[in-house]
């Protein structure tokens, strides 16, 4: 019998934390025979600090919060926030809500992605043995902001400093032959390969500082429980629109990483590797899934009819699994 995944010896960094989180007991019951290397799930709910996706979830309740942690933990997933915002953070530090997750997170054995220094060292002042994690978003606005930025520097003085540093998929392909070579440890450095954007895209940076002027405007509605929040023409979206026309077509995706490349990086020792998708539906993200998780020579069709019978099993017996189920999921 064929195994379902292509790789199991490595750890899979997944986007459902907070989002598609129902693609958590569907993969555990369709591996239940084999080894499931997915490790870490990441993402956030709404809050002052989250950046990277626009953050349409906002949940107040933070014993909700801690139950949905602790039923993680129960299921050997390591839950990673995605503390990603580098507009004006300093103002953000005392944000109330912001510091009662951090709290509860790393109560509950979280780690924590952040591509600000400045809140590296807020987390770390109050909690040195917080697990923290390099954005990617960090050697992305230094690469636009320093025309002489040495990005191998960059990344093993990282290595020093986080436990796991994000890679640019950039990088990655140029170096792809040698990356074993310029790494101290390339066994804690995190591969994206599933990047929506344009080669080395100059709007990087200006779309991030939207996003957390988005989220932080979102984050200041006074809302108690689970709901979709405003999804208005924003700055943002116009700003999308007509700097990035092309960003979710698959014809311009040239910073994506081949099938061929991930096996090429898996062989010199990668064993982290990142699918982005915070912010897909159901079936934009199994469609990730098959192509670099699921063993092709299962065809999809195979994979998505015994996926969707898992997937109404799981409805019918429990409708409260998951938060964000009724949102915008084509079950």
């Amino acid at each position: 019998m064929k195994k379902y995944v292509i790789y199991d010896n490595i750890e899979y960094f997944m986007p459902f934390f907070y989002c598609n989180d129902i693609f958590i007991p569907i993969l555990d019951e369709l591996l239940k025979e084999e080894i499931n290397p997915i490790k870490y799930v990441y993402g956030t709910p709404l809050c002052a600090w989250a950046g990277g996706r626009k953050n349409l979830i906002q949940i107040k309740n933070l014993n909700q919060i801690d139950y949905y942690l602790k039923s993680l933990k129960t299921q050997n997933l390591t839950p990673t926030f995605t503390f990603n915002n580098i507009n004006k953070i300093e103002e953000q530090l005392n944000d109330e809500f912001s510091n009662n997750l951090l709290d509860i997170a790393y109560q509950n054995d979280a780690h924590f992605i952040v591509a600000s220094d400045v809140l590296y060292n807020h987390i770390k002042s109050r909690y040195p043995n917080a697990k923290m994690h390099c954005s990617i978003i960090n050697p992305i606005c230094k690469k636009i902001d320093d025309k002489n930025f040495d990005e191998t520097k960059f990344y093993n003085e990282m290595l020093d400093k986080y436990e796991v540093v994000v890679m640019r998929p950039e990088y990655t392909i140029e170096n792809i032959d040698k990356l074993d070579k310029l790494i101290s440890d390339i066994s804690r450095v995190e591969i994206l390969i599933n990047q929506y954007c344009q080669y080395n895209c100059q709007y990087h940076k200006k779309h991030y500082i939207l996003l957390n002027e988005y989220n932080v405007s979102q984050q200041k509605i006074n809302q108690d429980s689970v709901q979709k929040l405003t999804k208005g023409i924003t700055n943002l979206d116009k700003f999308v629109m007509e700097n990035c026309p092309k960003r979710n077509n698959a014809k311009y995706r040239d910073v994506t990483i081949t099938n061929e490349q991930v096996k090429q990086l898996v062989n010199i020792g990668i064993k982290k590797i990142k699918l982005q998708g915070r912010d897909h539906n159901f079936d934009e993200l199994f469609n990730e899934l098959y192509q670099y998780f699921f063993n092709t020579e299962i065809t999809q069709e195979e994979i998505r009819n015994k996926i969707d019978l898992i997937c109404a099993k799981i409805i019918q017996n429990n409708k409260k699994y998951s938060i964000l189920i009724a949102m915008d999921k084509k079950l």
